[in-house]
């Protein structure tokens, strides 16, 4: 089941039967009419976490809700909080930040023209109209999962390049974030780390840069029962980064998240109470 609004997609299980909850903020591919950019598209693109929603599509298959931002991160980024509104004139280039001003750490071809830097104004309308709407929604799937099933394990989806602004490669497979132990228990991280190691991957865990961003920041709170884990991607696993081709590797690794998902599944799924008393109880009062 698909619950489509007007800036994101929410693709739903038949029914949800464990308390995961996946989102993709930066996969999102539908460029507003008014982004007003002047770098060409293909740099543009590089900012996106490309395929991310489809490599994770198959989660509805094992009861897990995933919702995704169909507007693109470099129009804005949902995974940033409304206060680093740091460029208030487009300069100096940076990633940081609701807006960024350049295209990709591999790739800083500015976005914006001199002077075209989103207005006070212009950035208002992005965080009330994209921004919000992908907040209200994940808050309202991570409260519902733990309402119903007592707990939620939430996996923050993302992709990351094969190389830093550098030129150096990136070694690791996979990134795990849990801010320094912040936003979910130590044991989910090594559940999921041990999970992908054992299908061959290379994991890492709060690499910097790859710590967690503001959605598990804003979302974990292990003291509650509710785990957020970042969770990124090597893009040179399965896409070739500058023509954005999927690779032969593509299905494989899609094969591979199906498995992680489906040890996940098992792993948040709701553990059976004994019910051995309450029915002796109720008998004793008739």
């Amino acid at each position: 089941m698909s619950d489509q609004k007007k800036h994101t997609e929410i693709l739903r299980p038949q029914r949800q039967n464990v308390a995961l909850v996946f989102d993709s903020p930066h996969s999102g591919s539908d460029y507003p009419a008014d982004f007003n950019h002047a770098c060409d598209m293909k740099d543009l693109r590089m900012a996106e976490d490309m395929y991310i929603d489809e490599l994770f599509a198959h989660v509805t298959d094992h009861g897990a809700p995933l919702l995704k931002a169909l507007f693109p991160r470099s129009y804005i980024d949902p995974n940033r909080a409304v206060k680093e509104q740091d460029n208030k004139d487009g300069s100096p280039t940076t990633l940081r930040g609701l807006f960024r001003t350049v295209c990709s750490g591999i790739n800083p071809t500015p976005i914006y023209a001199k002077g075209a830097f989103p207005t006070g104004q212009q950035k208002q309308s992005r965080i009330d109209k994209c921004y919000r709407e992908y907040h209200e929604n994940l808050s309202d799937i991570i409260k519902d999962t733990k309402q119903q099933l007592e707990k939620t394990v939430h996996i923050n989806c993302h992709s990351m390049p094969s190389t830093y602004g550098t030129g150096t490669p990136n070694n690791y497979d996979f990134i795990l974030g849990d801010r320094e132990g912040r936003s979910c228990a130590p044991e989910l991280v090594a559940f999921v780390k041990s999970a992908l190691e054992d299908m061959g991957y290379k994991v890492g865990v709060n690499i910097p840069g790859y710590r967690g961003a503001e959605i598990v920041k804003r979302y974990g709170d292990p003291a509650n029962d509710v785990h957020s884990l970042q969770l990124e991607i090597n893009r040179g696993l399965y896409m070739d980064e500058r023509s954005f081709a999927k690779t032969a590797n593509f299905e494989k690794l899609k094969e591979d998240l199906k498995t992680l998902t489906t040890k996940l599944a098992f792993y948040a799924a709701p553990k059976t109470k004994p019910q051995a008393k309450a029915p002796q109880t109720l008998k004793k009062r008739k």
